[in-house]
């Protein structure tokens, strides 16, 4: 029979190995957290829920476009690749079917845009962190601040006034100009977002006679 001390060491060996495979594994976790894109989805993910976004107030979900571009750039400068964050946390966020591939194209639309216009720079970084417009530093409009567009005019498509897949970073120059105009892109835009099931078909015909000069 095994004595009461050989009892204890052995009790003891299997707390140290049950304690060493914790540790292990915390460390694995930790480091695939780090050197994953893991982090940047998973602020996408919790930020693109479709439930979440239909809870905020009117045009709510414009400051959370600014945080979205944010954690798209910091996932970049962790050397992560921008469209591999964007499609793990879409995925995650229960985002699906065409809707899906709608958000995922206009998060990469934006974050091209806010590349182009200089918004990624230090100080815009503090900016967008905190869901607010960030300064154009780049091209001809230089000095603007880039407003949060509705493509589809929320006065004509409020059911997408807080969706992702509408909104787009525009000077502000450029959004006061364009104002509530409809043109073939806002019809094209209307199309796929029926398509989607994000829209009704009395707001979709809505947008359509607005785009023909029909009321």
């Amino acid at each position: 029979m095994i004595g009461m001390a050989a009892k204890r060491t052995i009790s003891g060996w299997r707390g140290k190995r049950r304690f060493v495979f914790v540790l292990l594994l915390a460390l694995l976790s930790v480091a695939l957290w780090r050197w994953t894109p893991w982090p940047g989805a998973w602020e996408l993910s919790h930020r693109s829920r479709p439930e979440a976004l239909r809870a905020l107030p009117a045009r709510g979900a414009n400051r959370t476009l600014n945080e979205l571009v944010y954690w798209m750039h910091r996932a970049h400068l962790e050397g992560h690749d921008v469209t591999n964050v964007i499609h793990l946390g879409i995925g995650w966020s229960g985002t699906d079917g065409r809707h899906r591939v709608l958000v995922e194209a206009s998060l990469q639309r934006n974050y091209d845009i806010a590349t182009r216009l200089g918004l990624l720079t230090p100080d815009n970084l503090g900016r967008l962190s905190r869901g607010r417009s960030a300064v154009v530093t780049l091209g001809p409009y230089r000095g603007e601040l880039a407003e949060v567009d509705h493509i589809v005019p929320y006065s004509l498509a409020p059911e997408v006034g807080n969706e992702i897949a509408n909104l787009e970073l525009l000077p502000a120059s450029l959004n006061r100009r364009k104002s509530d105009r409809i043109g073939q892109r806002q019809v094209a835009y209307a199309d796929d977002f029926r398509g989607a099931g994000l829209i009704t078909p009395a707001t979709h015909e809505r947008i359509r006679n607005a785009a023909a000069g029909r009321r």
